[in-house]
């Protein structure tokens, strides 16, 4: 598998460059791709059918100037920033008939998540439809986007973020797994208590990624960031 270490300037761009190499690779039939950014600064992502009135406090972002950026995928809306890492997978179906749908797909790409991260911290497991929890508090949170032959699966894993931010920023969500039992965001969200270099030598083993970038679509982002991400008919349609 490719690996790709790059974080563009703002979330606008860098929900784009998700979009972009999914469909790069969905239409030369590339080599799959582990992609990882952060972000330097705080952004609110909403799920692309999540309702911004309710699960975003519009207000708190625009007087901070936290940006707020629908993207193309499903599940909910996080706030990322400096400390949660995010890893992107580039993967083709075909290429393992076991990835039928996106119950097992999810299932497959975080077990394979947990085997060398639990070698870190034991209690991590799988829990609701695509967390990531330790000792049933989370840690990470996934969500997929799926092409004809090629899907992404994207998540957050949390090492060192300023958690109190997220009840700032986000509403209590719309929809929300059994295992939170509705707890505030501060007691149901925590850091894993490892390293960042941790977390990506343990993403990179998982996934057999090597430093072997793919041609990037930057003209593709372009075209994303104008037409789509930073058009507010897109953004606040719902």
């Amino acid at each position: 598998m490719r690996l790709l270490e790059l974080t563009l300037p703002d979330a606008v761009e860098n929900v784009a460059l998700d979009e972009a190499l999914l469909r790069q690779v969905e239409e030369t039939d590339g080599q799959p791709v582990l992609r990882l950014w952060e972000l330097e600064s705080y952004a609110v992502i909403v799920g692309r059918a999540n309702r911004i009135e309710r699960n975003v406090n519009v207000e708190a972002c625009r007087r901070d100037g936290v940006p707020i950026v629908r993207r193309f995928s499903g599940g909910g809306t996080v706030l990322l920033g400096p400390g949660a890492l995010v890893f992107s997978l580039f993967l083709r179906v075909e290429k393992d008939r076991h990835l039928a749908n996106i119950d097992a797909a999810t299932a497959i790409v975080l077990d394979r998540v947990l085997t060398p991260l639990k070698g870190l911290v034991a209690s991590l497991e799988r829990k609701g439809t695509s967390d990531l929890a330790s000792e049933g508090v989370k840690v990470s949170g996934n969500s997929q986007r799926w092409l004809r032959s090629t899907f992404l699966h994207h998540g957050t894993l949390l090492y060192d973020f300023d958690v109190s931010l997220i009840e700032r920023y986000l509403s209590d969500p719309e929809r929300e797994p059994d295992y939170r039992q509705g707890r505030e965001h501060a007691d149901f969200v925590r850091n894993l208590p490892i390293s960042r270099d941790e977390l990506r030598k343990s993403l990179t083993e998982a996934w057999d990624a090597r430093l072997d970038p793919p041609e990037l679509p930057f003209d593709l982002v372009r075209d994303l960031v104008r037409d789509r991400y930073r058009n507010d008919e897109w953004t606040f349609r719902m």
